[in-house]
């Protein structure tokens, strides 16, 4: 993973794991069907998936600094993190 790519996972992973722990709370009990440790594999897979989405790739061939306004009409933290609440919604809830 090139220096720039391995930024963005850590950025992308960080966003995963906010919106992991609001989903969360938004349980009943406020549990998630995994305990914390086995929530790690499944954030970094969440993580992993994101990087393959088509606008984080073009993103990270881009130069434009404000692609993810431009093309999703999101600030890029809320393009992940929407993404991220999706996923866990569809295949951990």
């Amino acid at each position: 993973m090139k220096n720039s790519e391995r930024q963005l996972f850590n950025i992308v992973l960080i966003h995963v794991a906010r919106s992991w722990e609001r989903v969360r709370l938004e349980q009943d009990f406020e549990e998630m069907p995994q305990d914390n440790l086995e929530s790690l594999e499944s954030i970094q897979d969440i993580a992993t998936e994101i990087m393959d989405d088509k606008h984080i790739v073009m993103f990270l061939k881009s130069k434009e600094n404000d692609y993810f306004i431009t093309h999703t009409n999101e600030m890029s933290d809320s393009y992940i993190e929407n993404l991220a609440t999706k996923i866990i919604k569809q295949h951990y809830i």
